[in-house]
């Protein structure tokens, strides 16, 4: 007897689940991990328990990325304008740049309230690493274009529905001319995510290729998605995430009108609050 699952979680539901432990991912490097390291921390736990509290708050940060690259190929699908959508990611990453390696990747003055001088201090590792809304960008750009080339060529993959006309498919079979330009097209995008040092470089490209090629496939699409990425750390602590996609009933949930920019601002907001609390808990330390 087949297993039904109930498709609880929309799209919104999903997103507010991925902030939330992106936000204690964040915090956790931001705060607790730089106050450890300069030896700021003056409680009663070991250091035994504070590395265990650590590696429990950062594991449940794994839950976040997945869900995001997942959403991307979801969004891909649904947005009116796949140029908006791109352009947004592109805005978006650049305001949020200053303000991921501020938090995350600054070294010297990174109590210092002073956003500018700690930019500055920082400026010659600030430029080794650029934030995840630059991979979400270059995985959708992939999307696009492996779209394009199916079109023109053939499904890559047959169709698991066969009433699923919308590409066409060639005898049922691999179609290996797509196959061969989407993989050239997904390698030169992947190998521009590493050389960038975009957050989770080509393996978050990867992530959002594999999600969209097997979309169709159901559940195989995210037990291809989690068999890849687990392979990267500490990424098999991500498994929560692929559970809730499970309940993912492929629907966007109420239309937010122009709150939906509330979640591109969290980002950039989330990480400039933890540099903050960071400098009200230790700048005078």
């Amino acid at each position: 007897m087949p297993i039904s699952i109930p498709k609880k979680l929309n799209g919104n539901l999903l997103k507010l689940i991925a902030c939330f432990t992106m936000l204690i991912d964040h915090a956790t490097a931001g705060i607790m991990l730089p106050m450890i390291r300069d030896g700021l921390y003056a409680g009663g736990l070991t250091n035994h328990k504070l590395n265990l509290i650590y590696k429990i708050l950062r594991g449940i940060g794994r839950t976040a990325f997945p869900i995001f690259c997942f959403l991307i190929v979801e969004g891909f699908f649904h947005t009116k304008s796949r140029l908006k959508y791109a352009l947004n990611l592109l805005l978006f990453g650049i305001i949020s740049e200053p303000f991921f390696d501020l938090t995350l990747y600054s070294k010297a003055d990174k109590y210092d309230f002073n956003i500018i001088k700690v930019l500055t201090a920082n400026s010659d590792i600030l430029i080794s690493h650029q934030n995840v809304y630059f991979t979400l960008l270059i995985g959708l750009l992939v999307i696009w274009g492996i779209e394009t080339i199916q079109t023109r060529f053939g499904r890559i993959l047959p169709l698991s529905d066969p009433m699923d006309m919308n590409l066409a498919t060639v005898d049922g079979n691999i179609n290996f001319i797509s196959l061969i330009l989407s993989g050239a097209l997904a390698a030169g995008c992947a190998y521009l995510a590493q050389r960038l040092h975009t957050d989770y470089r080509w393996w978050g490209v990867t992530l959002i290729v594999i999600f969209y090629l097997l979309r169709d496939f159901g559940v195989l699409s995210l037990l291809g998605g989690y068999l890849f990425i687990s392979n990267l750390g500490t990424e098999y602590l991500s498994f929560p995430a692929f559970i809730l996609l499970l309940f993912y009933n492929k629907k966007r949930g109420k239309r937010l009108g122009r709150l939906k920019y509330c979640f591109y601002f969290f980002y950039p907001v989330h990480l400039l609050v933890i540099h903050l609390i960071r400098c009200l808990l230790f700048g005078l330390a």
